[in-house]
């Protein structure tokens, strides 16, 4: 249901959005790692192969952040507000104009998906593996970009209890199909790794079936389907695409830094590309905890500054780094002396255990200022000012391949290098970040 934020105690605020988005977030983890822990008993190549797609699949989700970004921005501040004839009709817009968009972009995903593999420079077996497993992933782009419109929505109304649902039952869907169609279980064919693709994309569409549902039950105090007649209003999508799209980019960068870091770990053999996926994977669970508490972070500065009270907005937005920090504190701890116990719940190979325990033995160091990064970034989405979080993402993330290259190969440092120079700038990110949202320039911002 939707929450007035603008009122009340904001701790409490704070966890009522945050511990739904924190089970959508975990239902995401679960299913990467129940995912991850299948493919990864299939062999090496299978888990290189989904592993290595792992960047295109964060590209399409980049992309899908210019929706969710400016969505959440443009509509809270018209709940904050009360204005719900215009969250009515900029959501009328975003929705059509995010389901054009898709459809197109899932079309040159299909035909380009062999090219992108190719640059890779991968084993001919992974390489023909990841192709199919991209092509039936972009298959369901539209589903997923229309549902986290839908869900971008629902949180702008400070409702996270509806995506929670929406996002438990689909990966729920989606846990049971791998389960039958990467092994074959029992009527089902042994797919491998073109299962696992199916079986996500069908927990897509199904997450957006669900949307559509509660949208027609009422959930949402106006009307948000567009009709299919109708000229798309650009000048709300534009507002939208200025918020969005500084994070967008800065996420896009993250995926290009991704796949030439993967380019670099290739110089180690197959083992140590599938270890970058599993210790991904494995750290997932403190991302997506640090992504439930952006969520609260940028619907409460968000619904505050429509309300004009931006010292209400700084905060909610210091209170809910506070909660985060103390969590993520304890990840790291977790991270550094269990570093080989959990990653071996994902794969039984062992070299992939090891580099994967080193990964997350050195990321340990950097969970806190991941943190400040996360949660100060959503609290900039809310306000609609997402150019600082840009300005530091990008050049920050940027510095990880010269770095990786330097300690990796020239140092002689190997994986661990590359550890090495994620968890520096990862630290020179958050320190930044939390430098610039300190200023209080975000406050006065216009949308």
């Amino acid at each position: 249901m939707a929450r007035d934020l603008t009122q009340g105690s904001i701790p409490r605020h704070v966890v009522a959005l945050a511990i739904p988005a924190l089970f959508s977030m975990f239902a995401i983890v679960l299913n990467n790692l129940i995912d991850t822990g299948l493919v990864g008993h299939l062999g090496a190549a299978q888990v290189a192969a989904v592993g290595s797609a792992g960047f295109v699949v964060w590209l399409i989700f980049s992309i899908m952040d210019i929706f969710a970004v400016g969505t959440v921005a443009l509509i809270s501040r018209h709940v904050g507000a009360g204005e719900y004839e215009a969250a009515s009709e900029k959501s009328k817009h975003i929705i059509k104009f995010s389901a054009l968009f898709s459809i197109v972009f899932a079309v040159l995903g299909v035909i380009f998906s062999h090219n992108i593999y190719h640059m890779l420079h991968l084993a001919p077996d992974v390489e023909r593996m990841g192709r199919i497993y991209l092509q039936i992933i972009f298959l369901a782009a539209p589903s997923l970009f229309i549902a986290e419109t839908i869900g971008a929505i629902f949180r702008a109304m400070g409702d996270t209890t509806t995506p929670m649902i929406v996002m438990i039952t689909a990966v729920g869907t989606n846990i049971i199909l791998d389960i039958l169609l990467i092994y074959g279980v029992w009527i089902f064919p042994r797919l491998e790794t073109m299962g696992a693709a199916i079986a996500t994309s069908t927990a897509h569409t199904l997450a957006l079936g669900l949307g559509f549902y509660f949208v027609l039950k009422g959930k949402i105090p106006f009307r948000i389907l567009p009709s299919i007649k109708g000229k798309i209003d650009f000048s709300i999508i534009w507002k939208m695409v200025k918020i969005g799209l500084p994070t967008s980019l800065a996420s896009i960068n993250f995926s290009f830094v991704y796949l030439a870091m993967t380019r670099i770990m290739s110089e180690f053999g197959t083992v140590a590309v599938a270890a970058i996926p599993v210790g991904n994977r494995a750290e997932s669970i403190s991302y997506m905890t640090c992504f439930g508490f952006y969520i609260a972070a940028s619907t409460i500065v968000g619904q505050n500054l429509g309300a004009k009270q931006p010292e209400r907005a700084s905060k909610g937005a210091w209170i809910t780094l506070g909660i985060i920090s103390s969590i993520t504190f304890i990840y790291g701890l977790a991270f550094y002396f269990f570093s080989e116990s959990i990653p071996s719940i994902l794969t039984s190979d062992p070299g992939v255990i090891k580099i994967a325990g080193s990964y997350l033995r050195i990321i340990a160091f950097s969970q806190v200022f991941m943190a400040l990064e996360f949660v100060l970034e959503g609290a900039f989405a809310g306000a609609g000012n997402t150019l600082p979080p840009m300005i530091v993402s990008i050049p920050g993330t940027l510095i990880r391949i010269p770095l990786s290259y330097f300690l990796a190969l020239k140092m002689g440092l190997g994986p661990s290098g590359i550890f090495w120079a994620i968890t520096i700038s990862t630290i020179i990110k958050g320190i930044a970040i939390f430098i610039w949202f300190n200023t209080g320039r975000w406050k006065t911002r216009e949308i």
